[in-house]
């Protein structure tokens, strides 16, 4: 394992923030809690305490280029919003689908000191911290992305990314971080339990917290990886209209949200682990509730497509049992109305946001 640095971050933001990376246009979108028990779980009974429990959560990548970045303001900027948890998003990079390179970028990825830093500011604003990796692709072929992988080496990639998950499992550990994620949206690749089965016992081994998956939103049926983890978890991108001249009201939008939730539910109605929505997130273009996975650059500015997105989602999903958690995708990232991005900030977006967390 890397030793860790016991450098803290100290830089404020300035007015603004860096501008994320570029990335490739094919792959654009102290005290550790007991396990199954996070730190900020209120001591009431019944209602109370399974509503404490909730996680209210806020994806914030650890996308910026400069290594002495500090996320410290942003982290304030969650915590002000009514937000218990927050999901740290690092980059992992490998050449393309069939490559087994996997490693932090020196540009695109923060480093391993970087992330302890952030998850020890993040626990001094009381938020109960997921480190999630996501695996990118810094040269992909038309088509690849992380939930089509085929390595041509299988062993090696796993090997790769079990080094890489086993210092992401050390830093939460010696940080305080109370998740992690040990995947997400391998489609590919999660039903290799016999792979994942020795990886996953090397990580427990490390980290007692608890382990989730992030299944894609098309794919969370066939992800048999929940099978070795604690928590179920679904990027939530599933699209609320057949295409961009389908309506787009209130009444459409919470109506394709309640078929996507009868559909959820069923499937997971029996499941031991309890099921989150990992990643919940429109862009602020014209088109976006029609496929809010698309990461793809340009689109008109749409300031009420997105905020109509999370307002179906709040009506649909607020103070559902069912549901322990979601997490709002993307805190990163300038904001404002000529931004076609996923981040709220500043955006008409941002208060149907307050009100999401707080319904949660």
């Amino acid at each position: 394992m890397v030793a860790l640095g016991a450098a803290t971050a100290h830089g404020l933001l300035g007015p603004q923030l860096p501008g994320p990376p570029r990335l490739p246009a094919r792959d654009e979108p102290l005290t550790l809690s007991p396990r199954g028990a996070d730190a900020g779980a209120g001591t009431g009974g019944g209602d109370d305490q399974a509503r404490e429990a909730k996680q209210r959560g806020v994806a914030l990548g650890l996308f910026a280029e400069d290594v002495s970045f500090s996320y410290v303001p942003l982290l304030r900027e969650i915590a002000g919003l009514g937000a218990t948890h927050v999901a740290l998003i690092v980059a992992i990079y490998q050449t393309d689908g069939h490559s087994a390179d996997l490693a932090l970028h020196t540009r695109f990825s923060p480093t391993l000191g970087l992330i302890a830093d952030t998850i020890r500011a993040a626990r001094r604003e009381h938020l109960e911290v997921t480190l999630f990796p996501i695996v990118r692709l810094a040269h992909p072929a038309p088509g690849e992305w992380r939930g089509n992988l085929a390595p041509n080496h299988p062993e090696r990639w796993f090997r790769a990314y079990g080094d890489i998950l086993g210092d992401l499992a050390a830093v939460a550990a010696q940080t305080g971080a109370t998740r992690l994620v040990v995947g997400s949206e391998l489609s590919t690749l999660d039903g290799d339990l016999d792979r994942w089965r020795p990886l996953l016992e090397r990580v427990r081994a490390i980290f007692k917290g608890r382990l989730v998956y992030s299944a894609n939103w098309d794919h969370y049926r066939d992800a048999l990886l929940f099978d070795l983890v604690d928590e179920d978890g679904v990027a939530g991108y599933f699209n609320l209209r057949d295409g961009p001249t389908a309506p787009a009201d209130d009444v459409a939008l919470q109506a394709a949200w309640r078929r996507h939730q009868e559909s959820l539910l069923r499937w997971h109605e029996g499941r031991p682990n309890s099921l989150v929505l990992t990643e919940v997130g429109y862009r602020s273009r014209a088109g976006s509730t029609a496929a809010p996975w698309d990461e793809t650059p340009g689109g008109a500015p749409d300031m009420d497509e997105q905020r109509r997105g999370f307002s179906a989602f709040r009506r649909v999903w607020g103070r559902n049992p069912a549901l322990e958690g979601a997490y709002v995708w993307n805190w990163y990232g300038y904001g404002g109305i000529t931004s076609t991005g996923y981040t709220p900030r500043g955006k008409p977006a941002l208060e149907e946001v307050r009100r999401l967390l707080e319904d949660l």
